[in-house]
């Protein structure tokens, strides 16, 4: 709601980070049906910002999204649906950006919880749609 209301930077600031947060060190105690609409609504978020979001708000939220998308083994391809979402928009090509930067740079982060399984789920997707993002 705070990211809703669109305050001020410090507020906006704290939610992003809190929502951030959240997700990389609690997702496991989210229950898996609101996992989607965790999703959606940071989804959602994303596609607000423009070029006069602070940055430090779109690298907090891009986090957030890439830590979801790395836990969330139930979103088959996020990096597609990312760039399907957001690389026709010229607006949002920077957001997109930031998310397929921080993607690869947390799934090596010691702070994620992932399994040695999961980790190779997503460097083999990784893989397979390697040629899109380039």
């Amino acid at each position: 709601q705070l990211l809703q209301q669109n305050l001020d930077l410090e507020s906006c600031y704290f939610a992003a980070q809190t929502m951030r947060t959240k997700i990389q060190y609690a997702f496991h105690e989210l229950p898996a049906e609101s996992h989607s609409s965790l999703r959606d609504s940071l989804l959602g978020h994303l596609a607000k910002v423009t070029k006069d979001t602070p940055q430090v708000i779109v690298t907090q939220l891009s986090l957030g999204m890439a830590n979801l998308a790395l836990q969330m083994a139930t979103w088959k391809s996020p990096v597609v649906d990312l760039i399907s979402r957001f690389g026709c928009s010229a607006p949002h090509i920077p957001v997109l950006l930031e998310v397929l930067t921080v993607l690869p740079e947390e799934l090596n982060s010691r702070c994620l919880r992932l399994g040695a399984n999961r980790r190779n789920e997503v460097i083999e997707m990784f893989t397979q749609v390697s040629g899109q993002v380039v």
